[in-house]
């Protein structure tokens, strides 16, 4: 026996626990309800955690301590807290560490349930913005960007697609409304009518706009990017009414009508979070080129009105710190849903959220959904029921009811004798942590520039303002390239050296690092390369895991990984142990992958990231596989 023991991956059935994760994926709000507590991207599975911890658990005993210094969605620092770990939890933003330290902390079921009921009840009377004089409510309403024909200054009205919506979602349904790019009129045809006449102007209906070239109405060439020039214009031409079918509530589509409740106003001057500009960004430059300028533009004035008097609600009641931010949270989350950032799921009839995708939207087809609707996706109602479903699983799951210590500056450091859960804001680059007192840190760090956090978070720290003071948010220390900033790959890499060497000053002697990784781009793999070899680390086994749902909105492209590798570390020695393999790979992910795994050992190994495309190559051909997915 050497000095190096079995991987904590070699302990796991790697192929058992993918079909884990795949059911799991398919539905993440049954299977780990603590998921919908907050936003965040890349969440991790789990069960992928949770395999991990138990392993560990195996080696070092419960009264083991783990940290996870990218802690973002939380999904580590969960799994710890259900099997009675101590746990040390970081993240540069305050929204997913405040959140994150919101959603662990100790809570009464009963309390936080009669508070979300009085909640509700308290702004029963807002829901009149969105009735109509005999009564009737909207759950959504459907709005399509207008924009003007440079050269004869007509209006175009901007239908992505020619169809806009199934009529229903019944599954026998077999009509649809399609939109008329000339008026902006909606007509009711057959879902599988070929180029229809519009209703309104009697004209045969184009595919939409994203496949005209030239206007409508004078033949002038024309260009998507030319047209969405100047502020915003809307125009209704879909609701969603609520009505009572066989005594159960649904929501009705249908063409907008005389006294409906569509007009909107501009929301920004209610509240100076939402006066604050949108500025310059790699991400925030497709809000820009769609002509917003305030955050506040983004929303409708009522659904601002409804949010910000649910926030003061929420701070003036008389009930535990816990409970109010727990409320607080669920109420944030509307934000996720402007107005004029939301886009319509036609064959689903869904809303989805500004950055569903893990970019802001850019629609030209936009919904604003009734934030007090009694039914519906994204709705307080369904957040609050989240929260209250969250908080029961915590305390069905949990070993013990955790103690959580927030920390949000440098000072004196926590002892975690006392704490079970440690929750810190800021860079990764310097730990509350003694040394050597981890004996796992389990972490998945940021996939390289596939999301871009620090600017999609920008528009939840703007409404997180609104509710408790924010301190200052420093983008500059993200571990992400970001042009616009003038950060590369070079960058990446430094910034994520930085997190492991005080990483490696928290690991214990026998300790382990592991993380989780995928990405495309093989400048990725040669950052993720320098940065273990830089901070005294090296390859000790891997193994690969289905980590994606193929479902999911943002992976229905063709070149996603579906798959991550699961990269164990342990201190850099004289001695270098032999590559351990957890799985044996069959499908050309997996040989991907585990190709990039023993690259990747190599590379750090002999301090050779720029050697690393030819290590891959080279293992490649070792596994005959003629796939290439790194490039």
């Amino acid at each position: 026996m050497t000095a190096f023991t079995a991987t904590l991956l070699s302990r796991i059935d790697w192929r058992r626990l993918s079909k884990q994760v795949a059911r799991e994926q398919s539905n993440r709000e049954h299977h780990a309800p603590v998921v919908s507590a907050y936003r965040w991207w890349a969440r991790r599975s789990h069960a992928v955690m949770g395999a991990l911890l138990d392993s560990a658990i195996e080696r070092y005993g419960r009264g083991m301590m783990v940290s996870d210094p990218f802690s973002g969605g939380g999904t580590v620092t969960f799994e710890a807290v259900r099997r009675g770990l101590k746990v040390y939890a970081q993240d540069v933003y305050p929204w997913p560490a405040d959140g994150l330290a919101t959603a662990l902390s100790p809570a009464k079921s009963e309390e936080l349930v009669e508070a979300a009921g009085l909640l509700l009840e308290t702004l029963q009377a807002l829901r009149a913005s969105y009735q109509r004089h005999d009564g009737r409510e909207l759950n959504h309403i459907l709005r399509v960007r207008v924009c003007s024909c440079p050269s004869c200054r007509a209006d175009i009205h901007m239908f992505p697609k020619a169809m806009v919506s199934l009529a229903s979602r019944r599954q026998a349904e077999t009509n649809a409304y399609f939109g008329c790019v000339r008026c902006g009129s909606v007509s009711l045809r057959s879902k599988n009518s070929k180029r229809p006449f519009c209703s309104q102007c009697r004209k045969r209906l184009t595919d939409g706009v994203e496949t005209l070239t030239s206007c409508l109405h004078c033949d002038a060439k024309l260009t998507l990017k030319q047209l969405i020039t100047a502020s915003p214009r809307w125009k209704a031409v879909l609701v969603q009414e609520l009505v009572t079918e066989q005594g159960q509530l649904r929501a009705m589509l249908r063409r907008v009508q005389e006294g409906d409740p569509v007009e909107h106003e501009d929301a920004s001057s209610l509240s100076e979070h939402l006066c604050q500009p949108i500025l310059p960004g790699k991400e925030t430059k497709r809000l820009a080129a769609a002509g917003f300028r305030f955050w506040g533009g983004l929303y409708t004035h009522r659904q601002v009105h409804i949010l910000l008097k649910a926030l003061d609600v929420v701070s003036e009641m008389s009930t535990s710190d816990a409970v109010r931010d727990r409320l607080a949270y669920a109420t944030l989350g509307l934000a996720e849903m402007p107005a004029f950032l939301s886009r319509w799921d036609r064959f689903h009839l869904k809303p989805f959220e500004a950055m569903a995708n893990h970019h802001y939207a850019s629609t030209t087809l936009a919904v604003e959904i009734n934030p007090l609707s009694p039914v519906g996706r994204g709705t307080l109602r369904r957040r609050l029921k989240s929260a209250c479903v969250a908080l029961e699983w915590l305390h069905e799951s949990c070993a013990r009811i955790p103690t959580v210590k927030r920390v949000t500056r440098r000072g004196r450091r926590p002892s975690p004798r006392r704490e079970n859960v440690i929750v810190a804001t800021g860079s990764s680059a310097t730990q509350a942590l003694p040394g050597k007192s981890i004996q796992l840190t389990l972490t998945d760090p940021p996939y390289f520039d596939d999301v871009q956090y620090g600017e999609l978070a920008r528009l939840l720290h703007v409404w997180l303002g609104a509710y408790r003071h924010m301190p200052p948010v420093d983008e500059s220390q993200e571990a992400v390239p970001n042009s616009p900033r003038g950060k590369g790959a070079k960058d990446y890499e430094k910034a994520i050296a930085a997190c492991f060497m005080e990483t490696r000053r928290t690991l214990a002697s026998n300790g382990r690092l592991v993380l989780t990784f995928h990405n495309t781009k093989m400048v990725a793999w040669q950052a993720l390369a320098g940065a273990l070899s830089r901070a005294g680390f090296m390859v000790l086994g891997i193994a690969v895991v289905q980590a994606e749902n193929r479902a999911d909105h943002s992976k229905r492209y063709a070149g996603s990984m579906l798959h991550d590798l699961v990269i164990e570390c342990v201190h850099a020695t004289a001695a270098s142990p032999k590559l351990q393999v957890a799985l044996k790979p069959t499908s050309a992910a997996e040989k991907n992958l585990v190709a990039m795994g023993r690259a990747l050992a190599a590379a750090v190994t002999e301090r050779s990231p720029e050697g690393l495309p030819d290590f891959y190559r080279r293992e490649l051909d070792r596994l005959r596989s003629r796939k290439v997915l790194v490039a």
